[in-house]
């Protein structure tokens, strides 16, 4: 008789936490609309509506395969579906166009049919899903139906993330990547607690649609693989359930291997439609920067043949190629005020400091001493820490450092080995605990849900106190300014009343046909007057990619050594007026 009140007392508490799990969540979902709301255009997201659009329009992809499709699906479907379309195939050819080709016919997908916000705001829809997967995921990986307290401080670590709000507002491949890997890692647990056929299927299916997102699961995948086994090991945990015949499991395992690798296998094709191709057929060079395929009289005899040879997805291996291109080239990378070609070792660690909410990384540091205790019970916890620090690893051999963007599923990771470890401490009997840890816990969490929300708005450019009063002076690119605050500025110079601007706005948008002020060009070199724009990635001289002679002409870009050396160095005696969003700064100059 006296357990069935605590039973009933059980269940109500599992309730009110799965109605805290989906609050958080969708606390998560209005930060993240928020910032859809708010943003303008970024940099890639006309390319990969280009080509999510020629996969659902002429069954094919072959532009810009550095990215596999799946994301660029589901960011064109929408759009697709309203009748966005690309002109006839035979107008266009990857092999003799620009390498911005891709990103020329996005934008006139995107200021084509209904307009540009119309547009563009279809193609975002592509991405919620994916988040909201990555909420669901991080609830498994905790264990949230045995714990549902667990769960729901992994989802409200992760919900509220504006580095996960803010990308899961843009039409981009990033957090598509974070949601899938987040589910292949779930698969991954389950299979190693229970290694049946159905959930070995799950896992290969789970690979393949990671895989189907960033190629970045080739590296990423093996990492975490082998922080389960070392986890177990130094827990010394059993790799898997013991079964009284090892024999038959060996046997059983090497099948399911197998099959995981076929399932994989099929998952991706499907996600290429089933191609059936050649290399060569692909574009051979990025027009003045990357060459991709090596011509006849070039290739080795290895390459002559594999280049040659019909394959199912040609694209996939054509896309590896890019990407291993270009991180052999480099891209030019900005950190500390410092610019590199080929990036910087500490980048991403940097950037993970600077970046993630302060009350997350407190929450993390608490939780370390429980992690690394090699206790049996607490090895799922240094799983999850030893994968994030092994994905970081793996990613200091990387030459391309634009974004935190790129190693952004670390903190999910981390998310969820806190609260394992909190999971830990509520569980102990000790008086103290029963009300100190989950009032550190509660206070960190509404700060950080604090942040969330304040930031909702300019969350692409959010940085925490470690970054200092200038951000900028510490990070760029996709971190700080892609060119996502026209429309900010749009508002500010029509709260101000401006009628004449001066700018220099970094990104691909067409800037005449948002109902700005009348705009005239901030030349390089030459002191100008009167209102004056400028975004950070010129303001903090990295580069003049993109700037334009006339605002009006999308396609008048100054050449690389077109600009003088420090070509807006004489701004640097004045003092904004506002910074517009976390990217413009806005000056008046009498």
């Amino acid at each position: 008789m006296t357990e069935q009140p605590l039973a009933i007392l059980s269940r109500r508490q599992s309730v009110g936490w799965f109605i805290a799990t989906v609050l958080a969540s969708f606390l998560g979902v209005y930060c993240l609309l928020s910032t859809r709301q708010a943003t303008s255009g970024t940099f890639d997201e006309s390319n990969h509506l280009a080509c999510g659009i020629e996969w659902w329009q002429f069954g094919s992809y072959t532009q810009w395969t550095e990215n596999p499709p799946l994301p660029r699906v589901a960011i064109a479907a929408l759009p697709y579906l309203f009748g966005t379309r690309l002109p006839p195939q035979v107008e266009w050819d990857p092999k003799t166009h620009e390498w911005d080709r891709s990103w020329e016919m996005g934008a006139d997908l995107l200021y084509g049919g209904d307009g540009y916000e119309t547009n563009l705001r279809r193609a975002r829809w592509g991405t919620l899903p994916f988040f909201l997967l990555a909420l669901l995921s991080v609830w498994g990986l905790a264990g949230g139906r045995r714990s549902p307290a667990v769960g729901f401080i992994s989802v409200a670590l992760t919900a509220t993330l504006p580095v996960l709000t803010a990308h899961g507002a843009l039409a981009t491949t990033d957090i598509a990547f974070v949601g899938t890997f987040l589910l292949a890692t779930l698969a991954l647990w389950r299979w190693f607690a229970s290694p049946i056929w159905g959930r070995a299927m799950g896992l290969g299916a789970s690979v393949g649609l990671a895989l189907l997102c960033k190629f970045s699961t080739l590296a990423f995948f093996p990492a975490l693989v082998a922080a389960v086994l070392l986890a177990r090991r130094l827990s010394k945990t059993p790799v898997l359930p013991r079964w009284r015949n090892e024999r038959l499991l060996t046997r059983r395992l090497i099948l399911q291997v197998v099959g995981m690798l076929m399932a994989g296998f099929l998952v991706t094709w499907a996600g290429y439609r089933f191609s059936v191709g050649r290399i060569e057929d692909l574009a051979s060079e990025v027009k003045d920067w990357l060459p991709l395929v090596p011509g006849v009289g070039a290739r080795s005899a290895f390459e002559s043949v594999w280049l040659h040879a019909t394959l199912p997805m040609p694209e996939l291996f054509h896309g590896l190629r890019f990407l291993a291109a270009h991180n052999r080239v480099g891209h030019e990378a900005y950190l500390l005020g410092w610019i590199s070609p080929f990036g910087f070792k500490t980048f991403y660690l940097i950037a993970l400091l600077v970046k993630t909410p302060l009350p997350f990384l407190v929450l993390c540091l608490l939780s370390l001493p429980v992690i690394v205790q090699r206790r049996a019970r607490q090895w799922p916890a240094l799983a999850f820490l030893l994968a994030a620090t092994g994905i970081l690893l793996v990613s200091l051999a990387s030459h391309v450092n634009i974004g935190i963007r790129h190693v952004a599923v670390i903190l999910p990771l981390l998310a969820v080995a806190t609260a394992l470890a909190i999971g830990t401490h509520l569980e102990r009997k000790a008086a103290v605990h029963r009300w100190l840890v989950p009032a550190i816990v509660g206070v960190l969490l509404l700060a950080q849900t604090t942040i969330a929300v304040r930031n909702r708005a300019t969350a692409i450019g959010y940085f925490n106190a470690l970054a200092g009063p200038e951000p900028a002076k510490v990070l760029l690119d996709s971190d700080l300014d892609w060119g996502q605050d026209l429309f900010a500025l749009r508002r500010e110079a029509n709260a101000r009343g401006i009628e004449d601007l001066t700018i220099a706005f970094f990104g691909t948008l067409r800037q005449c046909q948002h109902q700005l002020p009348k705009l005239t060009a901030l030349e390089p070199g030459k002191p100008a007057t009167g209102w004056i724009a400028i975004s950070e990635n010129y303001y903090q001289e990295r580069s003049t990619f993109q700037l334009l002679k006339d605002p009006c002409q999308p396609k008048s870009a100054y050449g690389e050594k077109d600009a003088p050396f420090k070509p807006f160095a004489w701004l640097h005696a004045h003092k904004p007026v506002a910074i517009v969003g976390s990217s413009v700064r806005l000056y008046y100059v009498p």
